[in-house]
């Protein structure tokens, strides 16, 4: 009976974890070879769009104000629209996009094999150039084994990320002995490349438009590399990101805002720590100011397949304007740890990193995301 039990715990549990895949049987497009430049009549039958496998679609679609096309997954290709600003279509179908404009998908077929190309013009091109595209299954990020001598952090670095967070970020952690600090884009996460890295941060600046740089792809490279062991770091707009609660999150904390009033305003506050935050953070007991600016005030999402979050530090005063709810920011998490998968995550709603005296914080929580706690 215990082992019929346990059986029926470990299917349960590999049922959760392919649920919570936020890209499922989406592939990756990838460039193989070089660009050839073609004639301008091999394009008349090329493709906006295609069903590269039964049911999944993906549809180009120029980025505005770059010379870029972008690639949507789909499975509702007759309802897609890539330009609807009422949800959030970078993040939740950008799978990956391609230096270039008028693009087009075109396919051959040979003894019975598919080959897809991508067709378009390159910055300031003027005859068309192709490539072969291929179609794979999103990179897996192997579990973490952390025992390189020097912690490796990737700082995300792209739009999203505004103000003064990447810049004092960098200050914080560049001169540091034992971690090694990497600014990253979304092109080098889509591709797998947290593979190279121990803890990942996102910054301030706003969650949703970090969410849609890194799209879909991104979100679950994102995903899987917390679950894998990797450690996540987010402060404000990075906190948001994390929360299971919104359909753009990265959903590695149990996490949602307790209003969609979340302009409260910016300015400074109070904060006390826990015991567990002076313990993993290092901070001193008693009210201490923290620059606050829009962060969020969150209550446990209940979702089950994600552990529950830890309150590292309170908020004892609160802002509350723009139609914000009174009263709902104080006594509320400022800061928490959670676990997702084999993976920690710390997250900040206010702005440890432009605090002064708070200096070491940041240090420290690159050093208890990835499992060097000193």
């Amino acid at each position: 009976m215990q082992l019929l039990l346990l059986f029926a715990c470990l299917i349960s549990f590999s049922l959760q974890a392919v649920a919570e895949n936020l890209a499922v049987e989406v592939l990756y497009p990838q460039i193989k070879g070089e660009w050839t430049s073609i004639q301008e009549g091999a394009q008349t039958d090329g493709l906006t769009s295609a069903e590269i496998t039964p049911g999944h679609f993906y549809v180009l679609h120029a980025v505005k104000g770059k010379n870029q096309t972008a690639i949507y997954h789909t499975t509702q290709l007759a309802d897609f629209d890539p330009t609807n600003t009422k949800i959030n279509v970078g993040a939740l179908n950008l799978v990956a996009e391609f230096p270039i404009t008028d693009a087009r998908i075109t396919s051959v077929t040979s003894d019975g094999q598919k080959q897809w190309f991508l067709t378009g013009r390159k910055a300031k091109g003027k005859t068309l150039q192709t490539a072969l595209l291929t179609w794979q299954e999103i990179a897996p990020i192997s579990p973490r084994k952390h025992d390189s001598e020097s912690l490796r952090v990737a700082l995300f670095d792209d739009f999203g990320s505004f103000g003064k967070g990447v810049p004092r970020c960098t200050e914080l952690l560049g001169q540091v002995k034992g971690v090694t600090l990497t600014t990253v884009k979304p092109a080098l996460i889509r591709e797998g490349g947290f593979k190279d890295f121990d803890v990942v941060i996102f910054t301030g600046g706003s969650g949703s438009k970090q969410a849609a740089t890194l799209g879909l792809v991104g979100r679950e490279q994102v995903r899987r590399f917390i679950e894998a062991g990797g450690g996540y770091v987010g402060i404000c707009a990075g906190n948001y990101l994390a929360c299971e609660g919104f359909s753009w999150g990265v959903k590695v904390l149990d996490a949602k805002t307790k209003s969609s009033k979340w302009a409260r305003g910016v300015g400074d506050l109070k904060i006390e720590f826990t015991p567990k935050g002076r313990e993993i953070l290092g901070m001193p007991e008693g009210l201490l100011d923290i620059r606050y600016a829009n962060g969020p005030i969150f209550n446990p999402a209940g979702d089950d397949a994600i552990g529950d979050f830890e309150p590292l530090a309170y908020f004892r005063t609160e802002l509350a304007e723009n139609g914000a709810p009174a009263g709902a920011q104080i006594n509320s998490p400022a800061m928490v740890i959670g676990q997702y998968g084999q993976g920690r995550v710390l997250c900040s709603s206010p702005h440890p990193e432009q605090q002064p005296g708070m200096e070491s914080l940041i240090v420290k929580a690159v050093q208890w995301v990835g499992g060097r706690e000193q």
